[in-house]
């Protein structure tokens, strides 16, 4: 009866932690159809864009200021709305699927009206593409 009890027992122990070893448990959030994704900081409470480089499960950080409260895209472009403490920052970046980390351009505006005016000379309209905001649900990925 006791060979049995420890069986059950190492099965009931092996079980979750063979799951917990041998998968992807991550918080991060796909922006749309894109390479970019939202991961967060250390503490889980701030969340920074990152680009898979075409390689899924490797993680490439984008340089910006602040946590992304905001994000934008379609087919060409990818917009990042940040904040650092009451600092605001915007950023436009090329979405192209093919493209290689790090070589990407990034623009950065430190004020709304150059950001909008850098839109309007692109004939960018943040209606007229996806939106998500900064949050990141957990997920399991086995």
């Amino acid at each position: 009866m006791e060979i049995k009890k420890i069986v059950i027992l190492l099965i009931v122990v092996f079980i979750p932690f063979s799951l917990f070893l041998f998968s992807d448990i991550s918080q991060y959030k796909q922006i749309g159809n894109t390479h970019f994704y939202l991961l967060p900081n250390e503490m889980g409470i701030e969340s920074f864009l990152y680009h898979d480089g075409g390689k899924k499960g490797i993680f490439y950080p984008i340089n910006h200021k602040g946590t992304v409260h905001d994000i934008y895209w379609n087919q060409q472009y990818i917009i990042i709305k940040c904040s650092e403490q009451k600092e605001e920052n915007w950023y436009l970046m090329r979405n192209i699927k093919d493209y290689n980390y790090p070589e990407f351009m990034i623009q950065h505006f430190l004020n709304e009206n150059d950001y909008k005016r850098a839109l309007d000379s692109l004939g960018i309209s943040e209606k007229n593409m996806g939106h998500t905001d900064g949050t990141i649900p957990w997920s399991l990925h086995l």
